[in-house]
């Protein structure tokens, strides 16, 4: 087999200006991991002209592609056209694959499939009719298929039928796409990371965001300023802890329980991550489903993979050696 990776990423209109599209630096990242594993890698991106693509890659086929294409055409709905090429070639790669880009990216659709299957999700409600919007409610207005909380800061959490329209009306005229309205659930918030073994997903220790010091009025939530701008107060006030899983065991097991479940249903591979809000009566609900997230060496998957004793090489390694059983089954 090649040791030829190739670690794709996609084209961002104004990456260069945009912190929250920085892939450069997590493929660089990713390229001298590899490289320690004894890969050759480099870098591409993942351009418009499919057919190129796809024959490059049946001329020429790589051993790998670490794939970090979280959009396509500017719209992260289309994030599975490149794994459905990857597969077109028969070539392993790393992370999930089309079912589960599709389904995860897509927030109305993972709701549904998560309300079907029982799993706790918040009430939402879609434009233009928001039918069932409970108006006493707050609810936070975010993209359906939009990654890195773009857009989203402390007025995204409205209250009542006039307030949500206006901020998904305000959100669609400047970033384009579609928004929906989510009941927002003011308890603690968990990022749950999983990894990919050759028993099936693996969840690593459990991360609380910590939200001490943000002042009064503001809303305790993950926004765009909270992940990308490092000199905002939102930034500074937004940290992880690892929670002490014996001293509140039922919530763990009831956290680790729902974030497999999630792994099966979505078909996710290589890593991912859920992230949930707990509600006044401790039940967790699941927010988001991150297919392939960040995965450079200091971003929270990680660091929970270090907290479990797996440095970065390793967690790479096996993120690889997964995607090459699946190749292979």
């Amino acid at each position: 087999m090649s040791r030829r990776c190739i670690v794709f990423t996609a084209i961002v209109p104004g990456e260069e200006e945009d912190p929250a599209n920085s892939t450069g630096a997590i493929a660089a990242s990713l390229i001298e991991a590899l490289g320690g594993l004894g890969w050759e890698a480099e870098h591409r991106k993942f351009d418009g002209d499919l057919q190129k693509v796809l024959d490059d890659l049946r001329v020429n086929p790589p051993g790998f592609v670490f794939n970090m294409v979280e959009s396509f055409l500017a719209t992260d709905r289309l994030a599975f056209v490149a794994t459905g090429i990857y597969e077109a070639a028969s070539i392993p790669f790393a992370g999930s694959g089309t079912f589960g880009l599709m389904a995860g990216t897509d927030k109305i659709i993972a709701k549904r499939l998560l309300t079907e299957a029982g799993i706790p999700t918040p009430h939402y409600a879609e434009g233009p009719h928001w039918t069932g919007l409970k108006t006493e409610r707050p609810y936070i207005v975010k993209a359906i298929a939009e990654h890195a909380s773009l857009g989203l800061d402390n007025e995204a959490v409205v209250t009542g039928r006039a307030a949500v329209e206006a901020r998904a009306a305000e959100w669609e005229a400047k970033f384009g796409g579609k928004t929906f309205a989510e009941e927002f659930i003011t308890g603690r918030e968990f990022n749950v990371a999983m990894i990919e073994t050759p028993q099936g997903g693996r969840v690593l220790p459990l991360a609380e965001m910590d939200f001490t010091g943000f002042p009064a009025g503001k809303h305790r939530i993950i926004d765009y300023a909270a992940k990308w701008r490092e000199d905002s107060e939102e930034f500074k006030h937004t940290n992880r802890r690892f929670i002490d899983e014996a001293a509140e065991a039922d919530l763990a097991a009831e956290l680790r329980r729902i974030s497999l479940k999630v792994w099966e249903m979505f078909d996710l591979g290589g890593w991912a991550r859920v992230d949930f809000r707990i509600d006044a009566d401790g039940t967790p609900y699941v927010i988001d489903i991150n297919v392939n997230p960040d995965i450079s060496h200091d971003a929270g998957l990680a660091m929970a993979a270090l907290r479990d004793g797996i440095s970065y090489s390793e967690l790479i390694d096996g993120i690889v050696q997964a995607g090459l059983r699946r190749a292979a089954s």
